[in-house]
């Protein structure tokens, strides 16, 4: 896996990419401190590009680059790796094109597995992420790549999602959350009304495809 790694501060870009060479089956091709820099060096050809920032990278910021690239070189991944928790920002993100948002806080084995799950064609995002969006003003999340969609899903119907995506039974599901076997199948029937999917197979399929469950 070839990444390309983007972050305007030297010392923390230096420290990314060593951890990042640290991981067996990654190669860092090279690492730039703005997103100008990042869309001069894709005749690497990376496999994904790492953006670590907060958003704001001088010369072009990250929502600003993830747009350009997404425009001029479609095939590229791109992750976000940020401290922007704030609905909005997130938001701003996945409509700009991100294949993954990941916050700073999360340790090293989160962030292989977004880097694993983006070069499979995947979509990664933070469990806080997906919580941060579980608003009533609902998840704009991409279905189909025809088809967007904004769905509303709350903090509950996505617990019971990701349950689900683990295989775990109506029943087991009812006892970890401390609610009626009922209750978990209404919520069944929520998610696959707002999904548009017909079968548990698909409501997997969603949480998979948005990286609910590794």
């Amino acid at each position: 896996m070839r990444i390309l790694v983007a972050e305007d501060h030297r010392i923390l870009l230096d420290s990314i990419a060593m951890l990042l060479g640290s991981i067996d089956g990654i190669e860092v091709v090279s690492k730039h401190t703005n997103g100008k820099q990042v869309l001069t060096a894709l005749e690497l050809e990376p496999d994904i590009v790492l953006v670590v920032s907060d958003l704001q990278m001088p010369v072009m910021g990250g929502i600003e680059l993830t747009l350009q690239l997404r425009e001029r070189f479609p095939n590229v991944r791109i992750c976000l790796l940020t401290v922007a928790d704030q609905p909005e920002a997130i938001k701003e993100a996945l409509r700009a094109g991100a294949d993954g948002y990941v916050l700073k806080s999360a340790d090293r084995s989160e962030l292989e597995t977004a880097l694993a799950q983006i070069a499979k064609g995947h979509k990664f995002y933070s469990q806080q992420v997906l919580m941060q969006l579980a608003t009533g003003e609902g998840i704009e999340l991409t279905i189909s790549d025809n088809n967007p969609k904004k769905v509303a899903i709350t903090q509950r119907e996505l617990e019971v999602l990701k349950l689900i995506a683990q295989e775990f039974s109506g029943t087991q599901i009812a006892e970890k959350l401390f609610i009626s076997p009922t209750t978990v199948e209404t919520h069944r029937k929520h998610l696959m009304q707002k999904l548009g999917v017909q079968t548990t197979i698909g409501l997997v399929k969603y949480a998979l495809k948005f990286g609910l469950v590794h």
